[in-house]
């Protein structure tokens, strides 16, 4: 045997052993720790270091030639290790666990996918050229007309796979982004050679192929900002101010759940009508998932807001009403609040004078479930008496107590003008209340016969400053 082959056969029979003992207790370690380099150090022991004593057995120990094909099957095994093992190791450096934001993370799929296959495509060319002595210029002759038949009997396939490609290049979305392709509008989930997967707002996935995205407008409503925008129209009386009518759908829009307050909504005036003035309502929405729902909350809260701020939202001109409508006398409708008045267990021992003032002067307000009736640090107009509904009370968020029908809030209106809530008030079911406005509510106060409310409202004052004191220490 030669002093070479001896070299070698040492290096087997003792070297190999010690490295596998050595790599196995590093993978041990590796395991325990979690460490992410672990797959490279287990592709190393159990791929490159046996397929290359492998090699080493046949060709410098018993002395195959390299044209022999135990050898070349041998050293092909071991490139594809080393390849297989290097690709590993690079994706580990560069992309696994990249930080949201870096370079990496924001590399589309399609593209590692790209990277993948040229440097797999390189390793191929070189097993063939130096294991195998194949003459890669023949070959890319060969393959170029088997490339052209193939070609035409996927030319579908590879008109997706090309624009795929285009797409890489032009990033017009990421993962992540909404956007709308033709009537498809949905969340991109995955980006592929062939196609774009599309999570719509109901919960299907709708697969795009990207030959269809370069024929048809994308849409990007993450671009260039996170928030969207959301159009409404709607239509008021002409007998309606303008500037009220913007005031209200302003403040509405303000107070619906899911509308940005930066940037704010714009309210138009977008043309007038044969009968009545089109207003333009500009929403920002952070989450266009749930623009559906944002949509219904505001209708819904336009509707009781304009009943309060006594605007009209016309019917269409072609209704035809097939019965007179007859309106309550202003008599009858004093009768009414009275009645309604009396049924509140806070106002059942007033007098029949002071019942009379609050049936004239009181208001009557309707909200909306999930509409805030007052803000905390806001101005009170007065006091509220539910009438019926229920609603919460909170402060900074947090909740200090729930009222309910024939409670009341909003009692520091008692005190000097001005008077700013301690609290938020939010509707949790539809709610009707009675708002006794200051001016009405001091001339009931300083009646010698209300002693029994102004100790009410003195209590449950008290009460609820010492609820918000409790809160904050």
């Amino acid at each position: 045997m030669k002093s070479d082959s001896l070299f070698w056969l040492f290096w087997v029979v003792i070297a190999f052993p010690i490295a596998m003992v050595v790599l196995g207790e590093i993978l041990v370690d590796m395991r325990a720790k979690g460490q992410k380099m672990v797959t490279v150090v287990e592709a190393t022991r159990n791929l490159i270091i046996p397929s290359g004593v492998i090699y080493i057995v046949l060709h410098k120990i018993i002395g195959r030639t390299l044209e022999g094909p135990l050898v070349r099957i041998s050293a092909t095994v071991m490139w594809i290790s080393i390849i297989f093992t290097a690709l590993t190791l690079l994706n580990l450096i560069l992309f696994e666990g990249a930080p949201e934001g870096s370079w990496q993370s924001k590399v589309p799929k399609i593209m590692l996918d790209a990277g993948r296959l040229f440097l797999v495509l390189l390793g191929a060319a070189i097993v063939l050229s130096r294991v195998w002595g194949q003459d890669l210029g023949s070959l890319v002759t060969a393959l170029g007309v088997g490339s052209l038949v193939i070609g035409l009997a996927l030319q579908d396939s590879l008109g997706n796979i090309f624009s795929g490609v285009v797409l890489l290049f032009e990033q017009p979305f990421k993962l992540g982004d909404w956007i709308q392709v033709g009537e498809t509008a949905g969340k991109v989930e995955e980006i592929t050679w062939r196609s774009v997967h599309l999570m719509t707002k109901a919960g299907n996935v709708v697969i795009v192929p990207n030959s269809e995205l370069s024929k048809n407008r994308v849409r990007n409503y993450d671009i260039p900002n996170n928030f969207h925008e959301l159009d409404l129209y709607l239509t008021f009386s002409c007998d309606d101010p303008p500037n009220k009518v913007k005031s209200v759908l302003y403040d509405v829009a303000i107070g619906t759940e899911g509308v940005l307050r930066d940037p704010p909504p714009i309210i138009r005036l977008a043309e007038y009508g044969d009968f009545n003035i089109k207003y333009l309502i500009m929403l920002f929405i952070q989450d266009f998932s749930v623009e559906s729902r944002i949509k219904d909350r505001f209708y819904t809260h336009v509707w009781y807001a304009s009943k309060r701020a006594a605007l009209t939202m016309p019917y269409p001109i072609s209704t035809q009403l097939q019965q007179e409508i007859v309106l309550p006398s202003t008599e009858e409708k004093a009768q009414q609040n009275r009645k309604s008045l009396l049924e509140i267990p806070l106002l059942a021992h007033l007098d029949d004078e002071l019942i009379e003032l609050l049936s004239r002067e009181a208001i009557w307000l309707d909200y909306a479930k999930d509409e805030v009736i007052v803000s905390e640090g806001e101005i009170l107009l007065g006091m509220y008496l539910i009438v019926f509904g229920s609603a919460i009370l909170t402060v900074t968020s947090q909740t200090i107590g729930q009222v309910a029908e024939g409670e009341f809030f909003g009692e520091k209106a008692t005190l000097l003008s001005h008077q700013v809530s301690d609290f938020s008030v939010k509707a949790i079911e539809d709610l009707r209340v009675l708002l006794i406005e200051q001016k009405t509510l001091r001339s009931i106060i300083e009646n010698p016969r209300s002693l029994t409310l102004i100790n009410q409202l003195g209590e449950s004052m008290e009460l609820r400053r010492r609820l918000i004191k409790g809160l904050n220490s």
